[in-house]
């Protein structure tokens, strides 16, 4: 992973354009702490600039990467894992390459010999910025899964882009003015989806799309090149799928070791990370594996030593157990907000994780995708069970789906923030858009979450924290589980196989059962997660007198004051914040959980946006 950045306008001088991208570049530079390069066009209209994690090619990998003529220019972050493969086949149709390994220079050539008709093919996390000279045309495209993030800005003549929010933020071009309509969504999802942000005049470039910027007649377009596409297999029975999938699996976890510096794993209890780092050890790659727990905690949520060091011995990794202690766990939270640009209310464990490896290692392998790919959690089952597949309404969706397994309500909301517009797109509306969705055509509910997943969940929530807290660290995280033969796999398998009502990874469990020691098999499913929703971490004068302060609330004009101020006394009281809702009845409940999303949002608006402070 690296980070690169991108500015153009035709009416800025060359110093200009040269100052705002090293600004830009200076903000996300622990993204590529190895090195650094520069471009700026003929015209002084267009500049890139990237600071590089060397991964591969560690000396002739630099970046920007000009063609052998000059005409294109590429600045590029991510890792294309198949690019051995296809550099011999770039070699047999003639073109040849002057570097030893590097994915950027494969990818340059794919790209100026097909265009965007090769993306497809590209196996890997990215996102890169190619200019063609000639034609003055801008291409930007970002990986089928959100891996590798990308953000813009787009404003009449000028157009910038960048691989972190905060780089654009602080380039002086942004406005800096929340998204009303973001920060409702984040409030419900506790993050922020794409392809908008939580700022208004910054957007994302979502998942599998490329952009298209034509600097002569100064027009943007978006398209897409990927989508998840359902077409169930029938002619495999079902007990043949788990050595399919194991074949698939083992091909992708050996791909993801392509580097040219030392390999890391997490290691938890779960099917998910053992599985990655089994595989390793029946290629006979020795791995080197780091387990989170928390001290003074029994085997469960906060620790899975146990079943870690277990999986360890069996595998003889180089196994060490991070533990921390509770009242250390957030020593580095301005950190944590300020790296993941965005507000983000779920747990942060994994910045220990990444924290401790990337002292040693330059890439870790993570378990990330093997619950979306496994049965979703069992998000499914309630609307299965209630008939969702014969009448799949917006108000059944609410009920027994969004309002159940999501956070705060449109009706808290309403209270809650003081410019609620009604007229935007509710939460609820927009997942049950993505969720109906006709194109890739998943026909029933358990392919239709599998979907929305992937959709939304999966870039906007997990890859987004994972690829910040990693790049802040200095280490490349990897998902085998996200490599495009598996996930191309996964999508043809019928539902009723891969995943059952008893056993949400079932499908899973038979494939690894000859791999893992037989007492981690059926291991109950634990989320990773830390302390953030523990009453002890929160001391409620501070959140009151400090984060919360009265004066400064009010003078943001984000949040009603006393209704937040009640929310926060109800829940110090009470533990929980009921919602009145039909009839009467009490039927939603608010933890510290609830309360966690609005100090995480409070924070990251303090350390970001509040020019006051």
């Amino acid at each position: 992973m690296c980070g690169i950045v991108g500015y153009y306008n035709q009416e800025a001088k060359r110093e200009d354009i040269s100052s705002i991208i090293d600004l830009m570049n200076s903000i996300q530079v622990h993204r590529g702490p190895n090195s650094d390069g520069k471009f700026i066009n003929n015209e002084n209209n267009l500049g890139f600039k990237m600071c590089r994690l060397s991964i591969l090619d560690l000396e002739l990998g630099i970046q920007p990467m000009h063609s052998r003529d000059k005409r294109y220019t590429i600045i590029f972050n991510g890792t294309i894992l198949n690019s051995p493969e296809l550099r011999k086949e770039l070699t047999q149709e003639g073109i040849k390459f002057y570097t030893n390994n590097s994915d950027t220079e494969v990818l340059l050539n794919l790209i100026i010999k097909y265009g965007t008709k090769k993306l497809s093919v590209l196996n890997g996390s990215f996102a890169f910025a190619l200019y063609d000279s000639k034609e003055k045309k801008l291409l930007c495209a970002r990986d089928r899964f959100g891996s590798a993030p990308f953000y813009y800005l787009h404003d009449k003549n000028k157009f910038l882009f960048a691989s972190e929010l905060k780089s654009i933020l602080y380039s002086g071009h942004s406005k800096k003015k929340i998204n009303q309509k973001s920060l409702s969504h984040y409030l419900s999802l506790y993050c922020v989806p794409g392809p908008e942000t939580i700022i208004q005049d910054i957007q994302k470039l979502s998942p599998g799309h490329f952009l298209e910027f034509d600097l002569n007649n100064k027009l943007l377009k978006i398209t897409d090149w990927h989508n998840p596409n359902f077409i169930e297999d029938n002619s495999i029975k079902q007990n043949e799928w788990p050595e399919k999938i194991l074949s698939a699996l083992t091909n992708s976890v050996k791909r993801a070791t392509l580097s040219d510096v030392p390999v890391s794993c997490g290691l938890s209890g779960g099917l998910d990370s053992q599985l990655v780092v089994g595989l390793l050890s029946k290629m006979n790659i020795k791995s080197n594996t780091f387990t989170l727990s928390f001290s003074d905690e029994s085997e469960g949520a906060l620790n899975e030593l146990i079943s870690a060091k277990r999986a360890a011995n069996y595998f003889k990794t180089n196994h060490e157990e991070i533990i921390l202690d509770k009242k250390n766990y957030l020593d580095d939270l301005d950190k944590m907000i300020y790296h993941l640009d965005e507000p983000y209310g779920g747990g942060l464990p994994l910045w220990h994780v990444f924290k401790k490896a990337g002292k040693d290692f330059g890439v870790m392998l993570t378990g990330l995708g093997g619950d979306e790919h496994f049965g979703n959690f069992g998000r499914w089952v309630t609307l299965e069970k209630t008939g969702y597949n014969l009448f799949p309404t917006k108000i059944h969706f609410k009920k027994l789906f969004f309002d159940r397994n999501f956070f705060f309500s449109d009706e808290m909301k309403n209270k809650l923030l003081k410019d609620f517009n009604h007229k935007d797109e509710s939460t609820n509306d927009y997942l049950f858009r993505i969720l109906n969705q006709k194109k890739g055509k998943p026909e029933n509910i358990r392919n239709k979450m599998y979907s929305l997943d992937f959709k939304t969940k999966l870039p906007d929530e997990y890859n987004n924290m994972i690829n910040k807290f990693s790049m802040a660290n200095g280490i490349e995280a990897r998902a085998p589980f996200l490599d495009n033969e598996i996930s191309d796999m996964m999508m043809t398998v019928p539902s009723r196989f891969r995943t059952i009502k008893s056993d949400f990874k079932y499908l899973l469990r038979q494939t690894v059962k000859d791999i893992l020691p037989a007492e981690n098999l059926h291991a109950r499913k634990r989320g990773f997660v830390g302390p953030e929703t523990e009453k002890a971490i929160y001391e409620f004068d501070f959140l009151i007198n400090e984060i919360f302060e009265e004066s400064k609330i009010k003078r943001q004009k984000i949040f009603d004051y006393e209704f937040l101020k009640n929310f926060i006394l109800t829940i110090k009281n009470n533990s929980v914040f009921l919602e009145k809702k039909l009839f009467g009845i009490y039927d939603k409940r608010y933890s510290h959980k609830s309360l966690w999303a609005l100090i995480m949002f409070q924070k990251w608006y303090d350390l970001l946006i509040d020019e006051t402070r």
